[in-house]
């Protein structure tokens, strides 16, 4: 993709990078300065010019690291991680119900802190790592308190649906329904229907051994072949550099919007669409190979 009002090839990996560290000395940063924080809601995302002027702000507080003591240590976490609650916030709202919401942004801003204290500027943007840290503390946290995390919603909405249709169907055509039978018969592409499938068996906490004996009800027919699907994106996650694994996680498991994953990675919203536009294209080629004919459904990128 090209950068806005450059005629340079960008690739993705070179979006994920580390912004340069900055150049300001300690005492530049350290007191008056730091502290002087953007005059805005701190739990919603910046945008625009305020994006990019804390992002070079994070870079130059993490370029001071190497020469500060302990105290100026201390005061540099705290400023970076004020400076993206918003993260926290929007990572929080991801996940549990609502009632839960003020202690998942507590889990989410402690992954701020436990970003910054394992943060390797050498790798990537710190905003990406907080990201990474706090889903994964916030899929524990779900986990140690019996909760399960759920697919998007929209997912969830669509399982209710085919579990609705998938009697009603086998009754009409006297056997259990293949995908291509429902996909007709509820207007879906196959895909859909297939990710609904898939998230209707997440949606039930059945062990293994009770999906492989009587707990299979006649709405769940065992020709619903997940396995094959998984193993498909298997091996074409597998063709892919990190980088793109990286925006197909934001995006699809993660559910971020496109402003949102520009914000964490620091490109326009435009870039996001072009990069994701360009590996869905990559993916379902490598999928109609696996698959042996081509026919793979398409997959959607939108969703700024």
């Amino acid at each position: 993709m090209r950068a806005e009002g450059e005629g340079v090839e960008l690739p993705l990996d070179s979006l994920l990078e580390v912004a340069p560290r900055g150049t300001k000395r300690v005492d530049e940063l350290i007191g008056h300065d730091l502290g002087q924080r953007p005059a805005r809601d701190l739990n919603t995302p910046p945008r625009g010019r305020e994006r990019e002027a804390e992002r070079e702000r994070t870079a130059d507080l993490i370029g001071l690291l190497g020469g500060a003591t302990p105290d100026e240590r201390r005061m540099i976490r705290d400023e970076v991680v004020t400076l993206h609650l918003w993260l926290a916030t929007s990572a929080a709202r991801r996940y549990g119900p609502r009632s839960e919401y003020d202690d998942l942004v507590q889990v989410a801003r402690g992954g701020l802190v436990e970003a910054f204290d394992r943060y390797d500027p050498s790798q990537t943007t710190y905003a990406y790592f907080a990201w990474v840290t706090m889903t994964g503390l916030l899929r524990r946290y779900l986990r140690d308190h019996g909760w399960s995390v759920r697919p998007p919603r929209s997912v969830q909405e669509a399982a209710n649906v085919l579990r609705g249709a998938v009697p009603d169907l086998s009754q009409e055509i006297g056997r259990p329904p293949t995908t291509a039978d429902l996909a007709a018969h509820l207007g879906w592409t196959t895909q859909a229907v297939e990710d609904a499938k898939t998230a209707e068996l997440g949606l039930h906490a059945t062990s293994i051994d009770a999906l492989v004996g009587d707990a299979w009800m006649p709405e769940h027919p065992p020709e619903w072949n997940v396995v094959e699907t998984r193993v498909l994106l298997h091996h074409a996650l597998r063709s892919l550099t990190d980088a793109e694994r990286d925006l197909l996680r934001m995006r699809f498991l993660e559910e971020m919007t496109q402003s949102q994953i520009a914000a964490v990675v620091g490109v326009t919203q435009m870039q996001v669409s072009r990069l994701l536009s360009r590996l869905m294209t990559k993916m379902r080629g490598l999928i109609g190979e696996l698959d042996g004919d081509g026919d793979v459904d398409e997959l959607d990128p939108a969703g700024a």
